[in-house]
């Protein structure tokens, strides 16, 4: 299966796309603080263009748009992109969302600046993920940023090791929404393989059952930074997540941001 076709086959961005919210949660207003901030100091300000890359549900996307920049945002998932769209609808700001393609950015200048947040994990194959960020780079404006998170292969897979199990439960109008992910590692190539359930009871009685296998490709900050310059990317700082205080290597995440030099 191609990549595109399993990345989008997950139930998370298509029959269950409802659920994504309740399962994937973050602190997204203090992540965008960070954002704003590494903007700033870049001189992207509110007002600049700004695309999200793997918008999801558009939480990032709205939240930027509430502090001022013009936001644009694209995720493979139409049901995803969907819901984005209400999202903003609800919150009265100005974002496009559509479905699109990270890899197939249009080859124009068009943006001050991209966030990434969790996407390029699902690229697994070399010349894809080089690829990525020559997309960014067409679609950025010269000195645009780039901020994105990856997973970190060292701390993802001793996390992993400890706990490879991850579990939710979580009430809503459809019933007890039962989430399951299993990990299992593959040390050779850095990538994490998730066997995921999906139960939904009402009244005790399952309604839905679904299982879904994939895989992630982990992250060293070498490779990452590898990309990054081969695309034409420097200037760039490395965190350990979306907070200025937190050093590379104190999770399992590699947060990066970058300027477009060439």
């Amino acid at each position: 299966m191609g990549s595109k076709n399993r990345i989008s086959s997950r139930p998370f961005y298509s029959g269950f796309a409802w659920a994504y919210d309740l399962i994937i949660a973050g602190p997204v207003s203090s992540r965008c603080d960070f954002v704003e901030s590494m903007a700033a100091q870049r001189r992207v300000l509110p007002g600049s263009r700004i695309l999200d890359a793997g918008c999801g549900t558009g939480s990032y996307s709205v939240e930027l748009a509430k502090r001022g920049y013009a936001v644009a945002g694209i995720d493979s998932s139409a049901e995803l992109a969907s819901l984005a769209r209400a999202k903003a609808k609800q919150a009265v700001v100005q974002v496009t969302f559509q479905k699109g393609d990270i890899l197939e950015l249009p080859s124009r200048p068009s943006y001050h600046g991209i966030l990434c947040r969790g996407v390029l994990n699902d690229i697994i194959d070399g010349p894809g993920r080089q690829k990525a960020f020559i997309s960014f780079a067409r679609a950025l404006r010269k000195q645009g940023i780039l901020i994105l998170d990856v997973r970190e292969w060292t701390n993802s897979a001793l996390r992993k090791q400890r706990e490879p199990v991850f579990e939710r439960v979580v009430e809503n109008d459809r019933g007890t929404l039962i989430f399951r992910a299993v990990t299992r590692l593959e040390y050779e190539t850095k990538k994490l393989w998730v066997a995921e359930s999906y139960i939904l009871k009402r009244d005790d009685e399952v309604k839905t059952l679904t299982e879904y296998d994939f895989v992630m490709q982990c992250w060293t900050r070498d490779e990452l930074h590898n990309s990054l310059i081969n695309a034409g990317f420097g200037s760039v700082a490395y965190f350990g997540d979306y907070d200025s205080s937190s050093p590379i290597g104190s999770t399992d995440r590699i947060v990066a941001v970058a300027s477009l030099e060439r």
